[in-house]
């Protein structure tokens, strides 16, 4: 049995779905006890790792009565899954996460609260308890900011959210003694995170297993995405990168290996100087293009949004400008929202923006632009494309595309 626990604060990172082989469907059971904390009519849900729990429904849920709950769903083969705790659905900032794998033998789960933590024990298999054996690691060594975070968040809480108090402003004594306060535990962190880091690739390396195959894949995904923004090709891990090759060989056909080989596939072909990948997609009018067909000849801007992604529609509001002053000497940019279920929140976030360019749709992900984009459904990117239909660069800031259009029309 091992013990676990999770930070209220903490926010799961990156998807990759673990498997064996695929067989016939079996039953899987979860169940959680000691969730006196939380109110009777809370939840217990479960998501598939990458499921964005904004949009896509939960693969199973129970209410959570007595402080338990049970809940249970089939499966074909051992995937990574997220267990989630809600008080209320409506106050994300309360949500708990726990991952398990979904093999054949029950998981169950012994809950307490102390100190602002989410802790549990963990009744389950080997593999499941190999997951827990990471987190109990970093229970340990990051015990001590993990502590003075609690204080610091409790403060917080005491101090501004309960009262609706006004955060203090930058340059006041309050704000540089938070400030001071919070780059203290940060340097702490930063003093002990190589002790797990050697700790953990060791035991990725005497302990083959999917959980370490997940953690490994889950590293690759991150610097995956970092690299295919800053366009540093060439700064994969190669501690990493050579652990992923071994375990590749274990688990040939993991969902988790085909995964990452994809992204590195996608990643290759978004180098500056590639082809940009190609798609067609619906038109709000009813007809569909071709990136290709919209952007012939043209130095290009494809600007991948959405109507919920704030940071998306700020940088597509700064190209406006942009695209006004160069639209009539060889320049365009073609616009592809990734929505959900509808298309209402699109309609009202173009007029309300005023994007001047033609716009596509990505609804559901049933065009596949995202993963061709090395795009993940948090969000979107904007990619520069040369006038013969190179990638000049995924785009970081709306001024890169000014200084290259200066330069190039």
């Amino acid at each position: 049995m091992k013990t676990i626990r999770f930070l209220s604060f903490f926010v799961p990172a990156a998807f990759l779905a673990v498997s064996c082989n695929s067989g016939k469907p079996y039953e899987v059971k979860v169940s959680g006890r000691g969730i006196d904390f939380l109110p009777d009519s809370s939840y217990a849900l479960v998501w598939e790792r990458g499921d964005d729990i904004r949009f896509d429904p939960a693969v199973a849920y129970s209410f959570i009565t007595g402080g338990k709950f049970e809940l249970s769903f089939t499966d074909s083969l051992v995937r990574t899954y997220d267990l989630y705790l809600f008080e209320d659905l409506s106050l994300p900032s309360q949500m708990q996460f726990f991952q398990f794998f979904s093999d054949k033998v029950p998981v169950k789960f012994t809950f307490s609260n102390g100190n602002g933590d989410i802790k549990a024990d963990v009744d389950a298999s080997e593999e499941n308890e190999e997951i827990y054996v990471y987190r109990d690691k970093w229970d340990e060594i990051f015990r001590v900011p993990d502590s003075l975070y609690n204080e610091y968040f409790e403060y917080i809480n005491e101090k501004y959210i309960e009262p609706e108090a006004d955060f203090p402003e930058e340059g006041t004594d309050e704000y540089d003694r938070l400030k001071a306060w919070t780059d203290s535990i940060a340097e702490i962190e930063e003093k002990i995170s190589p002790l797990y880091q050697e700790w953990q690739l060791d035991r990725m390396r005497t302990h083959k297993s999917l959980a370490a195959l997940e953690k490994i894949t889950r590293v690759l995904e991150s610097e995956i995405g970092d690299i295919t923004i800053d366009a540093a090709y060439d700064s994969l891990s190669p501690v990493y990168l050579e652990l992923f090759n071994e375990y590749k060989e274990i688990y040939p056909d993991n969902p988790m290996v085909r995964s990452i080989e994809s992204k590195l596939a996608v990643m290759e072909s978004l180098r500056p100087g590639k082809p940009a990948p190609d798609f067609s997609a619906p038109s709000l009018d009813g007809s569909r293009h071709s990136l290709s067909e919209l952007i012939e000849g043209k130095i290009a801007v494809l600007d991948c949004w959405a109507s919920w992604c704030a940071p998306c529609r700020r940088h597509s509001i700064e190209l406006i400008t942009v695209y006004e002053k160069y639209k009539d000497k060889g320049f365009t940019v073609v616009g592809v929202a990734r929505e959900y279920e509808t298309l209402d929140d699109m309609k009202e976030a173009i007029e309300s923006d005023g994007y001047p360019w033609i716009q596509l749709y990505d609804l559901d992900g049933a065009e596949g632009v995202w993963p061709l984009y090395g795009l993940s459904g948090a969000g979107g990117g904007i990619f520069l494309i040369d006038r013969d239909g190179k990638i000049v660069r995924h785009v970081v800031e709306i001024k890169e595309v000014e200084e290259y259009l200066e330069e190039n029309l």
